[in-house]
């Protein structure tokens, strides 16, 4: 059984007390064979198209006039809204691609704190701390050996905002075998499975 995966640009955009806000995801590279990098960006503007300028680097008014404001008028509310919009987001991208939100805005020591105190209730996201990026790979991950014998479905989990700790990490995803001919031992799925059984994508047997 094969799942294709599609990558393509995702965005949102919302409003935060009448100030326009947009979140970007886009995949910039291959980090792994067969799996993806993705940008995040997020800004806050007066229009669709300056927030599209800012985002694409265009070399106009538009654009400049709100690289140094990072959070806009509406000060923390929006940037709290920003993460967690990107936290809805993520279960677009196909898991074991990653995420990566950087510090470039016109103030990114202040960017980068504010991205800090949220990582407490996100410790799974991990950090380059002299670059100030934070970094989240969507489960399964790459070197997880339940992709030696299983076809991994992303699914989103009944709480989106949530961290993907142990504990929630089987949670992400659903599986079944990849061939369906082959009788793995049952220790070799219990190890593989782990704390997880309820994962096993139940698939009837071809006639």
């Amino acid at each position: 059984m094969t799942y294709r995966i599609c990558r393509k640009f995702i965005s949102s955009t919302f409003t935060v007390e009448g100030q326009l806000c947009k979140v970007f995801l886009e995949p910039i590279r291959e980090y792994a064979p067969g799996f993806w990098l993705w940008n995040t960006g997020f800004a806050i503007g007066k229009s669709r198209r300056q927030l599209n300028d800012w985002y694409w680097r265009r070399k106009n008014h538009r654009r400049h006039s709100i690289d140094n404001h990072f959070h806009g008028r509406v000060g923390i509310k929006a940037i709290r809204q920003g993460f967690e919009e990107v936290l809805r987001l993520r279960w677009n991208i196909a898991p074991g691609d990653a995420l990566v939100i950087d510090s470039t805005s016109g103030a990114p020591d202040k960017q980068y704190r504010a991205f800090s105190r949220w990582r407490r209730y996100h410790p799974e996201w991990t950090v380059d701390e002299v670059r100030q990026e934070f970094f989240w790979h969507r489960p399964p991950y790459i070197d997880d050996p339940i992709r030696d014998d299983f076809e991994i479905i992303g699914i989103t989990p009944s709480d989106p905002l949530a961290n993907t700790m142990p504990d929630r990490y089987y949670d992400c995803f659903l599986i079944c075998p990849k061939d369906r001919d082959i009788h793995l031992p049952s220790q070799r799925i219990a190890d593989l499975l782990g704390q997880a059984p309820s994962t096993l994508l139940n698939v009837e047997s071809p006639p």
